[in-house]
């Protein structure tokens, strides 16, 4: 099995896809503008530190036996790590390596860029706004966060526009049981979680310390898959 996983960091203000900066400057090794100049050389003596126990057969290639291999390509934008056999956890090690140089990590398999993450608190939701930005920031604490309420039919339109990871979180009440909902799609993959209490239970004063909880614990559990499914670290 084979990953590759890219980096770049964009230029202020510059106004590119994705799929694009990929394409032209990862894979075709083109000079691509809206990208900043990457410090080469320092990203690769921090990755032989965190990889020491590698074979490093030179610069760009290391083995790690029964761990797999992978091979480095660098433009003066870009670098890309080529991966064979490895481990996810093993993988997820580049996106904190190279998080030190201000460069998200690219999953072209799931097309997606962990950058930022569109929160769309539906109807009621918008209510615990400060409540979900505080756990969406602990537990993906690299991921810029673009809040915005929004209506179920406004966020489904939205999300159709929006080229970034997106979290969804709703609250459903029901005469027996009230749900707090938690989606997370980034690219090709997704999760959705819920937790949810008996109705009755907000009737009792404390409703909003309820919901905000059955809200942090829906983030935490599709967190965890968000995690688990990808080599964002």
């Amino acid at each position: 099995m084979s990953v590759d996983l890219n980096f770049w960091r964009y230029q202020k203000g510059a106004s590119l896809k994705d799929e694009d900066a990929y394409q032209k400057a990862c894979c075709d090794h083109e000079w691509v503008e809206g990208l900043e100049l990457l410090p080469i050389e320092d990203i690769l003596n921090e990755t032989a530190k965190v990889f020491c126990q590698w074979t490093s057969l030179d610069p760009f290639h290391y083995e790690g036996k029964e761990r797999g291999s992978f091979q480095i390509s660098t433009t003066p934008q870009t670098v890309r790590f080529d991966c064979y056999s490895m481990e996810k956890a093993e993988m997820k090690r580049f996106s904190s390596v190279l998080s030190q140089f201000g460069c998200p990590l690219y999953d072209p398999q799931q097309g997606a860029r962990f950058d930022k993450l569109a929160v769309f608190l539906i109807d009621e939701a918008g209510q615990y706004q400060e409540e979900i930005e505080q756990e969406l920031s602990r537990l993906l604490p690299r991921l810029e966060l673009e809040t915005r309420a929004a209506t179920w039919d406004e966020s489904v339109r939205l999300a159709e526009l929006c080229g970034h990871i997106q979290y969804h979180a709703a609250i459903h009440r029901a005469k027996t049981l009230t749900k707090a909902t938690s989606f997370l799609r980034f690219g090709r993959g997704w999760a959705n979680r819920s937790c949810q209490c008996k109705t009755a239970l907000l009737a009792e004063g404390e409703e909003r310390r309820i919901l905000a909880e059955l809200l942090r614990t829906s983030i935490q559990r599709v967190a965890g898959d968000f995690l688990e499914r990808t080599y964002y670290e």
